[in-house]
């Protein structure tokens, strides 16, 4: 997966087992029983240019968009490209911002009303091939996956989770165990963000 025809120097080869970390997920939660995960899947380019060596990695990083209930449980949709917290969740902000902070809009806008998910959030592109709502519990600061609502949940990097009754986004790294959020931010009635933007990565333990 990771050029592996190639010689790697110490110090390409220490940034090349990085990278695979990184898509680690992919290996750990894979179900090849799960026929719907075929039409799903992660792309990876390798390149090399002359003597220098220069390996690229082209990764679809995909997420869930979702609301926080009342009851503890959340329910979201698959966003399936571009979802880096600078990407994806700059447009989360944009639409929200441009909604004049109405929370309950945004929720049946892009969530209530896509349960096929989305190809693009950002273009307003609808998935063809419906992958359906995604869930789990949230305690207001720890999050969990649920795999019993959709296996689906764990081939998502990120999970964007709005709780309306804080005007708070909060951004968590996706993984099979309680998660806090490694960003948040908070909206005022007009819909402006503080702090103006997520974290542009989830930082290495």
């Amino acid at each position: 997966m990771c050029n592996g025809g190639a010689r790697l120097t110490g110090r390409e080869s220490e940034a090349g087992l990085r990278a695979c970390a990184h898509l680690g997920w992919s290996a750990r939660h894979a179900d090849t029983t799960t026929s719907v995960r075929q039409r799903i899947t992660t792309s990876v380019r390798a390149s090399v240019r002359g003597r220098e060596r220069v390996y690229c990695l082209d990764v679809t990083i995909r997420a869930i968009v979702a609301s926080a209930s009342p009851e503890g449980t959340w329910k979201g949709v698959w966003n399936d490209g571009n979802s880096e917290p600078q990407l994806l969740g700059r447009v989360l902000l944009r639409r929200i911002a441009s909604l004049k902070g109405n929370l309950d809009a945004f929720v049946e806008q892009f969530i209530e009303s896509c349960p096929e998910g989305w190809m693009a959030l950002d273009k307003g592109e609808r998935c063809a091939d419906p992958i359906g709502f995604l869930g789990g519990s949230f305690d207001g600061i720890v999050a969990t996956c649920d795999r019993a609502i959709n296996p689906l949940c764990f081939d998502a990097q990120y999970l964007y989770l709005l709780l309306p009754s804080k005007r708070r986004l909060f951004v968590f790294a996706i993984e099979d165990r309680p998660m806090r959020p490694f960003g948040m931010v908070t909206f005022d009635p007009g819909g402006k963000a503080k702090p103006p933007k997520l974290p542009a990565v989830h930082p290495e333990e």
